[in-house]
């Protein structure tokens, strides 16, 4: 029991220091301890699980030759946003996915 007090004195602190209000014209870095400690891990384990279930669909879609939209959605996708996206940055990808949709529309439209 004391220990899981220690841990949970330990994360209030860990998350607490972003929170000191913008200094020096700075944002405050909550999205930074909440990306390390809980979204990052989570990430991982969709991406492991999304493989997974990559390979228990293979005998579905490969008959129907849509090998490339499950990688993509279960396997691709996960990995990116746990180990391609910057720490704390949770929109970024969002941007980046708007900004190639644009181009897309662009070279469609031509």
């Amino acid at each position: 029991m004391k220990a899981a007090a220690t841990l949970f004195v330990a994360l209030a602190i860990v998350i607490a220091s972003g929170v000191s209000g913008p200094a020096f014209g700075k944002e405050p870095d909550i999205p930074v301890p909440a990306d390390i400690l809980i979204v990052r891990p989570v990430s991982l384990a969709a991406t492991v699980v999304g493989t997974a279930l990559f390979i228990v669909s293979l005998p579905f879609s490969i008959p129907s030759d849509s090998v490339e939209t499950a990688a993509k959605k279960l396997v691709e996708e996960p990995f990116r946003y746990t180990f391609m996206r910057p720490v704390g940055g949770f929109d970024e990808d969002r941007e980046i996915d708007a900004a190639k949709e644009k181009s897309k529309d662009a070279k469609d439209v031509r």
